[in-house]
């Protein structure tokens, strides 16, 4: 009798979920202004996303690669490429690879344990950073014992537009707390163009959202949101005269969850037509998308979308000229398709 009565309860439990889920997206719908929202079931919880050069891979059971088709979203199994790891790396760290000249490949080396926040997941952070420059020569830097990569993968880009690929990286302070650094490459090898302040205190941290020319005006910027775990702040910043600077802020975002290696809980794209990028990135709850454009000195808010629970995995979006969905990982293993107006 116990186990009919715990099935029966199961089936109860379905069915009351099945109901919130039909009435989440009706409300969603509802709430988000033009932009049609659909959770997705696979046979297995949805533990993954990744955006690899514009395809979009969902880990449900198994990778599955998911298209633009005329009706939706097709899947069709097939894994991403697997990832670089370089042997003096850290745990959990990857190289990341970029064409161009400067630099090519970068990676977080000199694992260490002298800054115990742990907030990725463990408590080693890099206490180095090396890359590959176009040459194939090596370069690195070997942090002070106040300081740490707070980071997984670096950030290959231009940001001073000299033509020369730079990197971008989380760095921390054990006693300020997080910052965003620059570095590039230059007669005396790898050294820092530029940095953000730190937070002003230990144990605060920051998560890059983005890099990408989100003003229009044909340099690189960088999102970030300040503090993503109490009261994220969104900020953008730019490189001027050598230094950067900030451009614009906003209160009340996250693109990470605690003790989470996942730090890519935001996506870039055209998502409004008009031909500058926007930034996809979770509210302070998670539980809301927000797509906001950057205008000036402004952040305009172009949608704020209801996703019912927590957003747990990357986010990815499909775009070609624009782009047309959007996907995200919920708490409760479903998929969430989002697709613009």
């Amino acid at each position: 009798m116990k186990s009919v009565r715990f099935v029966s309860f199961l089936l109860s439990m379905a069915t009351i979920a099945a109901v919130i889920a039909s009435e989440f997206s009706a409300q969603a719908q509802a709430q988000a202004d033009g932009w049609l929202v659909e959770a997705q079931q696979f046979n297995q919880p949805v533990t993954a996303l990744r955006q690899v050069r514009g395809e979009v891979f969902v880990e449900a059971g198994g990778w599955h690669l998911a298209t633009d088709c005329s009706d939706g979203i097709c899947f069709d199994r097939r894994r991403p490429t697997n990832d670089q790891v370089a042997r003096d790396g850290i745990p959990g760290g990857t190289i990341a690879i970029a064409a161009g000249r400067g630099i090519t490949r970068a990676w977080f080396t000199e694992p260490t344990t002298r800054y115990d926040h742990g907030i990725l997941g463990d408590r080693i952070e890099g206490g180095g950073l090396t890359v590959i420059d176009d040459s194939g020569r090596r370069h690195s830097v070997i942090l002070g014992p106040n300081l740490v990569f707070e980071d997984l993968t670096p950030r290959i880009a231009d940001i001073d537009n000299d033509g020369l690929n730079d990197v971008v990286v989380i760095r921390s302070s054990l006693f300020a707390g997080a910052s965003v650094a620059v570095y590039s490459l230059s007669d005396g090898g790898l050294a820092e163009l530029s940095a953000t302040n730190p937070i002003g205190q230990p144990y605060r941290w920051l998560n890059i959202a983005g890099i990408a020319d989100f003003d229009g005006e044909g340099t690189l910027d960088i999102a970030l949101v300040r503090t993503p775990h109490i009261g994220g702040t969104l900020e953008f910043w730019t490189m001027r005269r050598g230094e950067l600077v900030r451009l614009a802020a906003a209160s009340d975002f996250s693109n990470h969850a605690i003790g989470s290696p996942e730090l890519d809980m935001s996506a870039i794209g055209d998502f409004d037509g008009d031909g500058t990028l926007d930034l996809a990135v979770p509210s302070a709850d998670r539980v809301t998308l927000r797509i906001v454009s950057l205008a000036g000195s402004d952040i305009v808010e172009l949608a704020s979308i209801a996703v019912g629970m927590p957003i747990v995995t990357a986010i990815a979006a499909l775009c070609s000229e624009i782009c047309s969905h959007l996907l995200l990982g919920r708490s409760d293993g479903s998929l969430i398709v989002i697709r613009p107006p």
